[in-house]
């Protein structure tokens, strides 16, 4: 998930839920976007979509993800539009919920032998996942002073050039967290 803070409203405005489905390699990446803030409702209602989508076709659905900023965002975003009581929200953050902060256990169960305990420190650490991300300069903040850019960009070509490296990014990250998940099989 990408958001960008730095909207007209002052509220955050989720541009990307990327996912990687079963297959988990690169060609496996779907995600929902939205070009700017006034498709915020509409990428909103096209992830709860999504995820009845996959909800359909993985019965045994795991959703899982590298911080506790999914399930807060999800919740802020079900209150923004007065949705907690939509079925898809309540699957979301109920007591069966699909979501999996692997986080949690990280903090929770391991002492590794970095200096951070960030999805890139561990996931690029070579004795640990050994995952690099293809652009070496990204991360968060990179996405979103590149979703900012292309907000401003007049130039289609290099616009769509923007979106696909913020697409790109996002893949590595999900990805690497799916790589870090098989730690536990190692």
């Amino acid at each position: 998930m990408e958001d960008n803070p730095l909207t007209p409203s002052g509220e955050k405005h989720v541009y990307l839920w990327g996912f990687l489905v079963p297959g988990y390699t690169n060609d496996d990446f779907e995600y929902v976007w939205t070009d700017t803030e006034d498709e915020d409702q509409q990428g909103w209602i096209m992830l709860l979509d999504k995820i009845e989508e996959y909800r359909n076709i993985y019965p045994d659905l795991i959703l899982a993800h590298y911080s506790s900023h999914e399930r807060t965002t999800i919740k802020k975003y079900a209150e923004r539009y007065s949705m907690e009581d939509n079925e898809t929200v309540i699957y979301l953050l109920g007591d069966k919920s699909p979501l999996f902060d692997m986080q949690k256990p990280v903090l929770e169960s391991l002492v590794l032998p970095l200096q951070g305990y960030g999805l890139k420190d561990i996931c690029k650490h070579k004795d640990l996942v050994n995952f690099q991300w293809e652009d070496d300069d990204s991360g968060s903040q990179w996405s979103i002073v590149q979703f900012n850019r292309f907000l401003e960009e007049t130039n289609p070509e290099y616009r769509e050039q923007l979106k696909t490296d913020i697409l790109g990014y996002n893949r590595d990250d999900v990805i690497a967290t799916r790589r870090l998940g098989m730690l536990r099989n190692a």
